[in-house]
């Protein structure tokens, strides 16, 4: 294929990949804590409706509304979670399918040697860093748990990715590594 539509290709592929998830997708839980207010001023209302002050206890009539907004936020807040560490496992799935369609491999044993006939030294490269280690162990961990080599690894060199023996990406991390992304293309089709 043509390597100039290659880099198109692959242009648009992180372009659509960043606007799905991050625009579309991960903007879906914004409003979270709007929705668990909403949610407990709903279960209030329909308690007034049917409330018999001589029977029932408006304390625990408050207590389960109260309970009905937290509970919808820490449910939204874990599935928002999910959806982030589920990102960054699409996105090193698309890295390696484009590493694949542009040099006909993902081993890097094959792209050292390859891209360092242009000068492109992955040992010294930041953005190769952040994907081919970072993002792979964190993808491997997110879709296997802590057993073997990315579990120990993200473990001594990432820890700051985990709190309470999860994976917890942000945001900051997505954007990070599709950062990288951009970057490792402009450097490795720069020729």
């Amino acid at each position: 294929m043509d390597p100039e539509i290659i880099k198109i290709n692959i242009e648009q592929e992180i372009d659509g990949f960043e606007r799905t998830t991050l625009t579309r997708l991960l903007s879906s839980f914004e409003s979270i804590e709007l929705e668990a207010i909403e949610k407990r001023k709903l279960f209030l209302e329909k308690k007034s409706k049917s409330l018999d002050p001589d029977i029932d206890d408006v304390g625990m009539i408050e207590e389960d509304a109260y309970f009905e907004e937290v509970n919808h936020f820490l449910i939204e807040q874990e599935l928002k979670q999910e959806f982030l560490n589920s990102t960054a496992v699409w996105l090193f799935h698309l890295f390696e399918r484009q590493k694949i369609r542009a040099f006909g491999s993902a081993d890097t044993d094959i792209l050292k040697p390859l891209l360092a006939q242009d000068n492109y030294d992955l040992d010294s490269c930041s953005d190769w860093k952040a994907l081919n280690k970072e993002l792979r162990y964190v993808a491997n961990v997110i879709k296997h748990g802590f057993e073997g080599d990315s579990g120990r690894n993200l473990n001594k060199y990432f820890p700051n990715l985990i709190v309470n023996e999860s994976v917890v990406l942000t945001k900051t991390d997505i954007q990070r590594y599709i950062k990288a992304l951009r970057n490792f293309w402009t450097k490795a089709l720069e020729d």
